[in-house]
């Protein structure tokens, strides 16, 4: 049996941006995190960015975000981080980034940061600037870039750090090197699981950190049964119960493999009806009969087939309501509510 090409990095890299952004910035640009007042929190500016870069052509990606921090430096201020994790090369990508980082600066008038994640299997594409020259006017954007193959050798020592992003970072890149290989998936996915517990995470870490490694590391239906199982007798072993109990994970997973078959049988007869009331049973169920009417309302208007099955996955993976209702408007900049395919 072979894995298939169904893997899902987009949504984990977004949950888990919004879940450990310290996390993030201290792992990957640790000359910036200090820098920043964290006791003053932070800020996403999601639906402000897509209305920010809705007109620009842009190549395929996993995530983008725009935060905003305070600064330690001299008299504090405001300071817009942009962040852009890219899935494969785009020669176009440099540009792009400059024309992002000036249009948040037009907007809010304050300085931007940008900060790019390769998330590509090219060694010798390392953008990092934007220049042109012409009459003497002169135009050199650089940004911090961060290449996550450059990782791929260092996958024990990822493993051993404490860092939530290092562990999503070891996911990453062993998800795409068992890519066809379910049963080096499936050994991965338990050494990078267990390396949780054994390093000592906070149960609300292991449980945040394992819902993203179980979204990124996808197995076929026998092992994920086999991985189940044998991930509630290690819980049971080590007196750590965090992950799940086996009628949550068996209830779910069931829930969402046969709706999923459900769907897919509708679509074929052109039941887009049904699609939608699958996707608003996935809801009720995962969030106890609480959908609000502007949820439901989108939804029930929702003519799109594809995205009707990202919606039925969200519903399951989704954190909480307010996580999926953010799926929905990303997805409304793009025209994706209400088009077609």
């Amino acid at each position: 049996m072979i894995v298939k090409d169904t893997d899902d990095y987009d949504s984990p890299w977004k949950e888990a941006l919004e879940l450990y952004f310290k996390a993030f910035m201290e792992f990957f640009f640790p000359e910036i995190a200090p820098e920043i007042d964290w006791n003053k929190g932070y800020q996403f500016l999601d639906k402000e960015f897509q209305s920010i870069v809705r007109d620009a052509k842009i190549g395929r990606r996993y995530a983008d975000k725009l935060v905003k921090v305070w600064s330690l430096q001299g008299k504090k201020f405001h300071v817009m981080i942009h962040i852009e994790i890219q899935s494969d090369k785009d020669i176009d990508f440099p540009r792009r980034m400059y024309i992002y980082n000036y249009r948040i600066f037009d907007k809010r008038y304050l300085p931007v940061t940008s900060l790019a994640i390769l998330a590509d299997e090219n060694f010798s594409w390392q953008p990092n600037v934007f220049s042109y020259e012409q009459w003497g006017c002169k135009i050199n954007f650089q940004f911090p870039m961060v290449k996550l193959i450059d990782y791929k050798d260092k996958i024990p020592e990822l493993l051993n750090h404490k860092n939530p992003f290092a562990i999503i970072t070891a996911a990453h890149l062993m998800t795409k090197a068992t890519k066809g290989d379910p049963k080096a998936r499936y050994s991965w996915r338990w050494t990078i699981t267990t390396a949780l517990y054994e390093k000592g995470f906070s149960k609300k870490d292991i449980m945040n950190v394992y819902r993203l490694i179980d979204w990124l590391m996808m197995l076929p239906e026998d092992l994920t049964k086999k991985f189940t199982e044998n991930l509630i007798a290690y819980e049971e072993d080590k007196k750590m119960p965090y992950v799940t109990s086996a009628e949550r994970i068996g209830m779910e997973k069931g829930m969402e493999k046969g709706m999923e078959k459900g769907m897919e049988k509708g679509m074929e007869k052109g039941m887009l009806s049904e699609a939608r009331e699958m996707v608003l049973e996935a809801l009720d169920i995962r969030f106890s009969n609480n959908v609000p009417e502007d949820i439901h309302k989108k939804i029930t208007a929702l003519n799109n087939r594809l995205l009707l099955k990202r919606l039925l996955r969200s519903a399951f993976h989704s954190k909480d309501i307010d996580g999926f209702r953010k799926i929905i408007q990303e997805m409304e900049p793009e025209g994706g509510i209400g088009v077609k395919p």
